[in-house]
């Protein structure tokens, strides 16, 4: 019977040791009232957050509600004025006795560019965010009129839910093909008098050449973006983007006579290196003024 009583008290003490062992270690540092979640979290491995070597994450700036930037830009050739190129106009009797010249390269007596465009370039922005306001769908009607054998205007900006317009001013026929990428393409006969609406649906990746076939020297150019960030120079070189949210963002310079891309710009007397014509521009509240930005001669094809 003693023997019996032993055994019984040794298995006693082993089952209560075995108890202990299997409750949860707690840290000192933790309350016992914690919840399992909470005890997860506190006992969790840290984990390092920062990016790795040689790598910068930048956060997206929205600008506060009402602060927005204007830029402006004044384009200038620097050199000596190229001579406009009459075009071969004869087979045509309407457009025959017409002295047209090529609108692919038009400069003013300073040097002015004209019809240059400079955008927000979508795919090269990382740093600034454009409001969601700016990329809600827009309607417009944008008139490209036929008029003495060339387009008029040579270049337009329009967005996904536009009308362009093309009409006929001229007494020939003419026709506007549309080399869209993205858009359902567009070829469409202009009697004399006569008009043709061509709905925008999507935003285009670059500007998109509209050709009369019938007169190979007519062309023109539209930008299609889903944003109203687009400038084209007047007559004087001049461009204004309003209502633009601060912060850095990347630019696109583009001339439909530039040799592949501009590599470089003079920007108020400091030569200033491009790539694919990207121009980073740090906005601020209110008037961003570029001043004047001169393009060599060997930046433009011949």
């Amino acid at each position: 019977m003693k023997k019996i009583l032993c055994c019984l008290a040794l298995l006693s003490v082993a089952w209560l040791s075995l108890a202990g062992c299997s409750q949860p270690r707690r840290s000192a540092s933790h309350s016992v009232d914690a919840s399992p979640q909470e005890l997860a979290k506190a006992t969790a491995p840290e984990v390092d957050q920062r990016p790795p070597a040689g790598h910068m994450v930048a956060s997206p700036v929205i600008p506060a509600d009402g602060e927005t930037a204007t830029l402006k830009a004044k384009f200038i050739y620097d050199g000596a004025a190229p001579a406009p190129k009459k075009v071969d106009s004869s087979k045509d009797p309407f457009c025959a006795p017409l002295d047209i010249t090529s609108s692919a390269m038009i400069i003013g007596k300073d040097g002015e560019i004209h019809n240059l465009a400079m955008y927000w370039d979508l795919r090269a922005n990382r740093k600034t965010e454009i409001p969601e306001s700016a990329l809600k769908p827009s309607e417009a009607r944008h008139k490209l009129d036929n008029r003495g054998c060339v387009f008029v205007p040579h270049m337009i900006h329009a967005r996904p839910g536009h009308v362009i317009e093309v009409i006929n001013s001229d007494q020939t026929g003419h026709n506007a093909n549309f080399g869209f990428l993205a858009n359902k393409a567009a070829n469409n006969m202009i009697p004399a008098g006569g008009s043709k609406d061509v709905e925008i649906k999507l935003a285009e990746p670059a500007p998109i050449p509209v050709e009369c076939n019938v007169h190979p020297w007519m062309k023109t150019y539209v930008i299609i973006t889903d944003h109203p960030y687009v400038g084209i120079t007047n007559d004087k070189g001049e461009l204004t983007i309003e209502g633009l949210p601060v912060g850095e963002v990347v630019f696109k310079i583009w001339h439909e006579n530039s040799d592949g891309s501009f590599g470089e710009i003079d920007l108020n007397g400091k030569a200033t290196k491009l790539r694919r014509g990207q121009l980073e521009v740090d906005l601020k509240a209110g008037m961003n003024d570029l001043g004047t930005i001169k393009i060599a001669p060997d930046q433009f094809s011949k």
